[in-house]
């Protein structure tokens, strides 16, 4: 990304300033400027390419702070990787959200996929034509076509643009992207790292796919993400306190979340009864049991229906449960099977690993004693 610095867009004298750059060296360069032919103040009047789109909204300060340097050292990260259609984009989004300075230009330039361009519309009745054309297809605006001819498409155009806060540009309409999500994704607790580095910090989603990765490197300055630093770790689950935050790593995470993602609600359970046995010591260690959830089921607590249970699977029919009932003592034998199929008491409900029963557990010291 090269900016160029000068006293006006009028000055012959213009200084380039390719980032990412050192603040020091920026300072200077702005300076020279500032010296030559007079003392007055030295501003961002253009850029080459894609960095014309966001020089107008930098704000003169953010070339004389270490903090402003490394925040123009992120954007370059993402502009330098912006091709035309995103440019477009990018030009339409600032627009919308009505960009004022660096941090602004920072923010929309991060999220640009959560917003659209429609190319051909650049005016209220542009759009008022294209909703009703479209209208078909998306079940609104459906007008009888008698009535087509009359419609005033220009004021259609206008009040939805301005319920969307979308915006005209040059390229076309751009407003806020329509995420669809089914009520099971959007219900979903959170599962989501902050990630640092010395330029800077970004919030992850995870599952994150490659392009997600790819922006998050971007926006760092990294070129490998294993070299940022995890300032936060956020989980809504009701087992997150089971994980060791102290032991993440960003691969790790990612396939802890991918497989989390694809629980139902009952393996949701199992797998936080099993955190709960298991005590794991790292993501790593957490991603090998939800990879392996199938060796793990809940099972009843009450130890009448884990013995009628356990004869039932031994070939015990309801004839045979009858007769032995009254003169068997099913708690007893309840309690001896789940002995020998290592079942654990666990706040998520009884569970059982079945490749190979967990050790009986010993007992209490307390508990010993009496």
């Amino acid at each position: 990304m090269v900016l160029h610095v000068a006293k006006s867009s009028f000055s012959n004298e213009v200084e380039h300033i390719s980032f990412p750059a050192e603040a020091e060296k920026v300072r200077y360069a702005v300076f020279g400027v500032e010296e030559f032919g007079g003392w007055a103040p030295a501003h961002i009047v253009g850029g080459d390419g894609a960095a014309k789109i966001p020089a107008s909204y930098i704000e003169r300060d953010a070339l004389f702070s270490e903090e402003g340097a490394q925040k123009l050292n992120q954007l370059a990260g993402l502009v330098d990787t912006m091709d035309l259609d995103a440019q477009k984009v990018f030009a339409g989004a600032l627009m919308v959200e009505h960009a004022r300075c660096l941090d602004d230009v920072l923010r929309v330039a991060g999220s640009l996929d959560s917003y659209e361009l429609f190319p051909g519309i650049k005016t209220d009745e542009e759009l008022g034509h294209f909703l009703v054309d479209t209208g078909p297809i998306t079940g609104k605006f459906v007008f009888a076509e008698e009535t087509k001819p009359y419609l005033d498409y220009a004021k259609i155009g206008a009040k939805q643009r301005k319920l969307l806060n979308g915006a005209h540009t040059e390229q076309g309409f751009v407003k806020h992207r329509e995420v669809a999500q089914t009520q099971k994704e959007s219900d979903r607790p959170a599962f989501a790292l902050t990630l640092a580095s010395p330029t800077g910090a970004c919030r992850l989603n995870l599952p994150a796919p490659d392009d997600e990765l790819e922006r998050a490197k971007r926006a760092l300055g990294l070129d490998d993400l294993g070299g940022a630093a995890i300032q936060d770790v956020e989980i809504g689950y009701p087992w997150a306190h089971l994980l060791p935050t102290d032991a993440v790593t960003l691969e790790d995470a990612n396939v802890l979340a991918e497989c989390v993602q694809g629980m139902t609600g009952e393996e949701l359970r199992v797998f936080g009864a099993v955190l709960e046995v298991e005590e794991p010591r790292s993501f790593h260690e957490a991603g090998t049991i939800a990879m392996d959830l199938t060796d793990y089921e809940l099972t009843t607590s009450d130890e009448r229906e884990y013995a009628i249970a356990a004869l039932g699977y031994a070939g015990a029919g309801d004839e045979i449960l009858e007769i032995l009932d009254g003169f068997t003592d099913f708690e007893a034998l309840g309690r001896s099977e789940m002995e020998a199929d290592g079942v654990r008491e666990t706040s998520f409900g009884s569970v059982r690993r079945l490749s190979a029963p967990w050790p009986q557990q010993e007992p209490e010291m307390d508990q010993q004693m009496h």
